[in-house]
């Protein structure tokens, strides 16, 4: 005959508790009937393909037709700047950029180009 000694611990499994991510507002809104919209769209996902990265997306902000990324390289190319704030055109097949050593720097950089762009719409309007 068999003989079955119970374990003197009971396994208890915990619960782990799933908190729904928080609701953000969109950073960039893109009009995907666009061509141009599309193109740096598909543009995006591919360099941030996990498969062949090129870049991870840090901050995105859109003004007018420019999408104004700060980007990590996944490869820089000095480990001095491996960061950088990238513009990518929403009507041409084109991206600008320029390396920045810092996180921070890239995103003071942003910063003055969104105001940048900002008083340059206000005095066109004006």
């Amino acid at each position: 005959m068999c003989c079955h000694i119970r374990s003197a611990s009971v396994s208890r499994r915990r619960r782990i508790k799933v908190r729904p991510a928080p609701t953000l507002p969109p950073l960039a809104m893109l009009d995907l009937s666009k061509p141009g919209e599309r193109a740096a769209h598909e543009f995006l996902l591919r360099a941030t393909n996990p498969k062949d990265k090129m870049w991870t997306i840090l901050d995105v902000r859109r003004h007018g037709d420019v999408l104004l990324c700060v980007v990590r390289w996944a490869h820089p190319e000095t480990k001095r700047k491996p960061y950088a704030l990238a513009e990518v055109s929403l009507t041409e097949a084109a991206v600008r950029w320029r390396d920045y050593a810092t996180v921070e720097v890239a995103r003071s950089k942003i910063e003055a180009r969104c105001a940048e762009m900002a008083t340059q719409g206000r005095s066109r309007t004006s």
